[in-house]
């Protein structure tokens, strides 16, 4: 027994996640077909940045982050804070230069992207405990502007946004981070 929770413990700090679950008081049975509440955004364009950073250079981004600006840049937009609010967009600029590739949403999957990025309630809130790595950024725009930003770090279900007067808490929950990256990756 004891043997067997070591083990446990071990394979979880070696992984660097695990998975966390709160009960939430508001309940909606038919939560991952609709949306509750708002829409996060009234847009009309999306762009999808990614980038495939590996694991094995993820200490590079620490290393190198007082190198140059670009490579603070990278630093925060990768796993850290940038963008902080909708006044910090001076980075989107940088995002290929520091090694996110560029392409359009295709408008059949703004009604599967509404369903996610909409107020939910949830019975049950899940989230992993590990290094956040932003490999997906998402921009949404309305006539050319940026109204709201996503930064998307599928593998620990974590995200930022800003741009939106929406609650955004339980963004993610009952599938949807599964269901996203589905809808962008196809």
């Amino acid at each position: 027994m004891k043997q067997t929770t070591i083990f446990t413990v071990l394979v979880l700090i070696l992984s660097g996640c695990s998975l966390t679950a709160e009960k939430n008081s508001v309940s909606n049975p038919d939560q991952s077909e609709q949306p509750i509440g708002k829409k996060f955004f009234e847009y009309d364009q999306i762009q999808h940045y990614l980038n495939n950073i590996e694991e094995k250079n993820l200490g590079e981004l620490n290393d190198n982050q007082s190198r140059s600006e670009l490579d603070s840049i990278k630093r925060g937009v990768v796993l850290g804070n940038i963008p902080k609010d909708m006044s910090d967009l001076s980075f989107i600029d940088q995002l290929e230069k520091i090694g996110y590739s560029k392409r359009e949403v295709h408008k059949s999957k703004f009604e599967a992207i509404d369903k996610i990025f909409a107020e939910k309630s949830v019975d049950e809130m899940v989230w992993a405990d590990c290094k956040h790595v932003y490999r997906d950024v998402l921009l949404f725009r309305k006539n050319s502007k940026i109204i709201g930003v996503a930064k998307i770090c599928f593998s620990c279900r974590s995200n930022i946004i800003i741009g939106t007067t929406a609650n955004t808490e339980n963004f993610g929950q009952n599938g949807d981070y599964e269901k996203l990256e589905k809808t962008l990756k196809k």
